[in-house]
């Protein structure tokens, strides 16, 4: 039952996270959405399957998932967004072309 409800729960998550690529206006905003949303998604997924697969392996193997994404997501979330920024900020011609450093 627990399980099932923190399954529920991350892709819940999940489907927040992917509305907010699409309806968030800046991409600093969507970065945010992407990044803080799907990292809460896959710690209750990895939760679920913690409580549903409760062997050593298993669990170690959820755990090191889940610091993978906890310690990618924010650096990967950073240096996009530091980019975006730089970019808009010096004239960048990539960046003023695109949609994105509107």
């Amino acid at each position: 039952m627990i399980a099932e409800l923190l399954l529920l729960l991350g892709s819940l998550a999940f489907l927040i996270a992917s509305l907010g690529l699409f309806r968030l206006p800046d991409p600093l905003a969507r970065l945010h959405a992407g990044t803080k949303a799907s990292s809460l998604a896959v710690l209750l997924m990895a939760l679920a399957a913690a409580f549903r697969f409760p062997q050593p392996g298993p669990l170690l193997l959820l755990a090191a998932t889940v610091a993978l994404v906890f310690l990618t997501a924010p650096l990967a979330c950073h240096s996009i967004a530091s980019r975006l920024v730089v970019g808009k900020n010096r004239g960048d011609s990539k960046c003023t072309k695109s949609k994105a450093c509107e």
